[in-house]
């Protein structure tokens, strides 16, 4: 008599604010096929404050959503391979699947603003080419992360401003377009892109991402629940060298002090590893400024990610360390008031959910991109590991057994931390200052450490 197959579901989402509130629920395994070697994963999952609109900034937010699985009996979960079609969109919904099957994207399938709830999902899991036999007995966990979508376009680097070391055209000092993903070079030749770091001549790569190209971006700092239910993932090996430490439990159940707050104190080692577990990459400075500013919109000097040269600190907390911590009513950044990590979403209420400016928001709806977390970025230099990164390789959602993420370029990257990577944004532990820019560039060219507290991530997939 043979085997029932997939005996055990298990729900895990990872869920980072009151402010989106993503869940996921009713998942299942229904549908074997042994033909195939398929069968079907069905999940809901439902987000609050979520949008589509065609005019203006033509984007709209959506979830990551993505499987691991285990052998029963065993303690290793491994990332399961999606079938690009089979699939069933629940309705209001469009589900689009990565083309290397590592996760999928669902999103509004037309405009509208508010709440979602998309029930009876289904995808196909391969899971015949993840080694599964047809007679396997295994669990699965389903993790959703809050994305938001930035289209292609052209947009602008620099301000034109008084920021430090900030992108500009290399005639002038005003701000240099991004017309396409092809080679860009840099230097003093007219017509180049630049910066006041100054810097020998150089041909930036076709492949190293510049955010003209569409992508997907995470809506908020990797939060501590995020970064807990990565290491809950892993087995205790992986998850001894990537911070268990800051965490109380047992593993793996370990429990975050405050969930919905943003994860500090990351390295650059931790923040590669949740990465390439999530099958997602690091973002580029580039993109980062494509990001905060929109397309085709001409920058304002000096401006924060919230499109304004003004900003109002937290300086007073309502329901401290709670899922509704919340701040002065008019404070749209987390500088140095805090001197902690805010609730991620925590600048964007109901009243202000809708206004860029009040909530915090940069022009596509990203949240926290001035302040709170220094924004890890992979850097824009002459260094051949960083011309060598590229738009196309994400995490394959297995990490080495070292616990450190295993994409060779990624590797090469880190192997000079503070001179491949930088940070934007600033942090929580600085006065609102030009350091909060989105063109400044001063944790770019003098990075000062690759762990502090003020120190998070969010990271990107390319949109294909």
């Amino acid at each position: 008599m043979r085997k029932t197959f997939m005996l055990i579901c298990t729900v895990l989402c990872i869920h980072a604010v009151f402010a989106n509130d993503i869940q996921v629920a009713n998942t299942g395994l229904t549908n074997q096929n042994t033909g195939t070697h398929t069968t079907q994963i069905k999940f809901d999952v439902s987000w609050k404050n979520s949008w589509r609109t065609s005019t203006n900034e033509a984007n709209y937010d959506g979830a990551w959503i993505f499987v691991k699985y285990r052998k029963l009996n065993t303690t290793l979960w491994q990332h399961c391979t999606l079938n690009p079609a089979g699939f069933s969109a629940p309705s209001g919904s469009s589900i689009k699947v990565s083309g290397d099957g590592k996760g999928l994207w669902i999103y509004r399938n037309a405009n509208g603003i508010g709440d979602v709830n998309f029930t009876n999902g289904r995808v196909v899991w391969n899971y015949g080419n993840d080694g599964v036999l047809d007679t396997d007995s295994c669990e699965i966990q389903v993790y959703a992360l809050e994305m938001v979508y930035v289209p292609q376009g052209a947009f602008y680097l620099g301000s034109g401003g008084t920021e430090s070391y900030a992108f500009k055209d290399s005639s002038s000092s005003s701000p240099f377009r991004v017309l396409g993903e092809g080679t860009i070079n840099y230097g003093t030749s007219n017509g180049n892109l630049y910066s006041a770091a100054g810097g020998a001549g150089y041909t930036i790569s076709a492949s190293y991402p510049k955010g003209f190209a569409a992508f997907w971006c995470m809506k908020y700092e990797c939060s501590q629940q995020q970064y807990v239910d990565f290491l809950n993932n892993l087995d205790l090996a992986r998850a001894s060298v990537n911070g268990i430490s800051s965490f109380t439990g047992t593993h793996p159940a370990l429990i975050a002090a405050n969930p919905e707050r943003a994860m500090g104190g990351i390295s650059t080692s931790y923040f590669l590893a949740f990465t390439d577990w999530a099958g997602l990459r690091p973002m580029t400075e580039m993109e980062y400024e494509k990001a905060c500013r929109g397309a085709n919109i001409f920058p304002l000097p000096n401006e924060y990610a919230w499109g304004s040269t003004t900003g109002v600190p937290a300086n007073a907390v309502n329901n401290d360390g709670t899922s509704s911590e919340s701040y002065n009513a008019a404070a749209n950044v987390n500088s140095n008031f805090l001197g902690r990590m805010a609730r991620c979403g925590g600048f964007a209420t109901v009243s202000t959910a809708s206004n860029r400016e009040l909530s915090g928001a940069t022009y596509y709806g990203i949240m926290e991109m001035s302040g709170n977390g220094m924004e890890r970025v992979v850097r824009l230099a002459n260094i051949p590991p960083v011309m060598a990164f590229s738009s196309t390789v994400h995490g394959d959602g297995n990490i080495a057994a070292s616990g450190a993420a295993n994409v060779q370029n990624w590797i090469d990257i880190a192997t000079n931390s503070t001179l491949n990577f930088g940070t934007r944004g600033s942090g929580f532990g600085n006065g609102l200052s030009n350091l909060y820019c989105i063109s400044d560039r001063t944790f770019m060219i003098s990075f000062f450490g690759d762990a502090g507290n003020n120190f998070s991530f969010r990271v990107v997939r390319t949109a294909a």
